[in-house]
């Protein structure tokens, strides 16, 4: 049975030791038949972007003609090869890895990488260059060795293959926004590199490919690098990295792993959508060989959904959003909504205040939004799927915590929500909820209403491994505020909530309406527990919960 290859990024380990490999191949023939010669492609992280940068180095390295057949012969492109192949030396440049300390520290990193891959590249090719280590600056390094390679008058022209080319940016971007400003800046080491690469396309360099999250970077240093042609959004190339569903089906086949677990894939893993008519949504790649490798060690789906290399990255959504004045608009709208609409734009101009579609544009590169449908309005964008609406509500309440001092224990939102598991109790859970109440303050209950308050409570809920938490679930009359579905059978109760909100200023005219509320909110679940869609649902525990300002008011539980 062929092994699984969780972590790998390098083509010819994996096709030499019997893992899996999903056939990208025929994409290389479709990029050669465009026009373009530098091209930037960007996904959200841990979708197979390097293994794909992998495959392009080995397909066009002169070094691997020899291996061709063995790599590639069982391949599509083995079987219909363009005529470019093994006819390029070829310079990767990776800078995932770079440490963001400080200035220096990313200079100094960055100009290491840069010497390390020419060095590399002079030794692969038996060049007769001889690069200065002492020179201070990335351009000068990439300067210096272009005047020596055109010197040398070789023939063999160069793709350059840079992975990551963002992903130091991207983190000066959260933390330290004034260091991004000056690596970027018209003077920076950054934009000056791309200046000297760009220059380098007139004479030795044919051909460029890069790879990254966000084109944040891409704008700033465009003055130097405005060759590039961006085709992440292409239709061609919706399905260029992750896989689709047909693929994930294959895959279950394979390892004789029961047909009802894609229904789990599918709603933690799929969704992802990059362009307006593509035909298929894809699934995370990272995300479902981690889910594959620990069901094969567990016999089981695994109760953390989340892989941890993905989960420690949701920081970025909560510092990047800081940019935007209208962040906070945004999260209304996704809270409220389940989405959001607006335009993608075409790039960033870090120099001018950021608007709404900036920062909507910025979280559908980031993977925490994924195109829904075109519409009359813009375009409609939506949460791609389980597992990121879980980093979405957990970077909310990150934020809670931060701003307001609010801290629950893991071990103390468990024991909640095990209580609603196998007992059907909700309370222990809202005294939770009523404690960060407590915490804020007049003047942040002025915009308060019923959407923050159920952000609160889908943020302590779907912490739970044993539970789906859903939001304003589509009924056939109405939404149903939260829903909570078993993940696993012999979780006991599930729970239908329906949430009421009043302001204290608001309360004293309606406190005689109480009971008029509650019935109110009784009649909307009972009309959703008749709708098709529930119906079958075991042990389903149904709450009308009302709460005045920051104090629970009313609980009615019901069967």
């Amino acid at each position: 049975m062929k092994k699984i290859p969780y972590g790998l990024q390098n083509l010819e380990k994996i096709l030499d030791e019997n893992y899996f490999y999903i056939d990208k191949t025929k994409y290389i023939e479709n990029l050669e038949n465009l026009d373009e010669q530098y091209i930037m492609f960007l996904r959200p992280r841990k979708f197979g972007k390097t293994l794909w940068i992998d495959t392009l180095g080995k397909y066009y390295d002169v070094n691997y003609s020899d291996k061709f057949d063995k790599i590639f012969g069982e391949l599509y492109i083995g079987k219909n090869p363009t005529s470019r192949k093994n006819s390029y030396y070829i310079i990767k440049f990776n800078f995932s890895g770079l440490s963001t300390e400080n200035k220096d520290i990313l200079k100094n990193g960055f100009k290491l990488e840069v010497y390390n891959k020419l060095d590399s590249f002079v030794k692969k090719y038996n060049l007769k260059i001889k690069l200065d280590k002492n020179l201070k600056e990335p351009a000068e390094l990439l300067r210096d060795f272009k005047k020596k390679y055109e010197e040398l008058k070789i023939e063999q022209k160069i793709y350059v293959l840079i992975d990551e080319y963002d992903h130091f940016a991207n983190e000066l971007l959260s933390f330290k926004f004034n260091e991004f400003k000056d690596i970027v800046s018209k003077t920076g080491f950054v934009r000056k590199f791309y200046e000297v690469l760009k220059e380098s396309t007139e004479t030795i360099v044919d051909r460029i490919f890069m790879t990254g999250i966000a084109p944040v970077t891409l704008d700033s240093i465009t003055s130097g690098f405005n060759i590039v042609k961006n085709l992440s959004i292409d239709r061609e190339f919706n399905e260029l990295t992750g896989f689709t569903e047909e693929t994930v089906i294959n895959l279950l086949k394979m390892y004789n792993i029961p047909a009802n677990v894609l229904e789990d894939m599918k709603r933690s893993y799929n969704g992802y959508l990059f362009n307006l008519i593509g035909e298929k949504t894809v699934y995370n790649t990272d995300m479902v060989l981690y889910f594959l490798a620990d069901y094969l060690r567990e016999n089981r789906k695994p109760q953390k959904i989340i892989d941890v290399n993905i989960a420690s990255d949701y920081k970025k959504m909560e510092n990047m959003m800081r940019l935007s004045p209208k962040s906070q608009e945004i999260i209304d709208e996704i809270i409220e909504n389940d989405g959001v609409t607006g335009e993608l734009i075409d790039s960033f101009n870090m120099e001018r205040e950021q608007k709404k579609d900036d920062a909507i544009t910025l979280l559908f590169y980031l993977g925490y939004l994924t195109i829904k449908e075109e519409t009359f309005k813009g375009i409609k964008l939506e949460i791609p799927n389980y597992v990121m609406r879980k980093l979405f509500y957990e970077s909310f309440m990150s934020y809670i915590d931060r701003e307001y001092k609010v801290y629950a224990e893991t071990s103390d939102i468990n024991k909640s929500i095990g209580e609603l598991i196998e007992i059907g109790n909700i309370n222990p859970l809202l005294k939770l909820v009523e404690e960060v109440l407590g915490e804020l303050s007049n003047r942040d209950f002025i915009n308060f209403d019923e959407k923050h308050l159920k952000a609160i409570m889908m943020a302590y809920l779907i912490k739970s491994p044993w539970y789906y938490i859903e939001s304003e679930r589509e009924m056939k009359k109405g939404y149903i505020d939260i829903l909570v579905t078993r993940r696993y059978e012999k979780v006991p109760y599930e729970a239908m909530i329906e949430l009421k909100y009043i302001k204290k200023k608001e309360w004293k005219d309606l406190s005689k309406d109480i009971g008029k509320i509650v019935e109110e909110g009784k009649e909307q679940l009972h009309r959703y527990l008749n709708d098709k869609k529930m119906q079958n649902r075991k042990n389903m525990k149904k709450f009308v919960i009302l709460f005045v300002g920051d104090k629970l008011e009313k609980v009615v539980k019901f069967e």
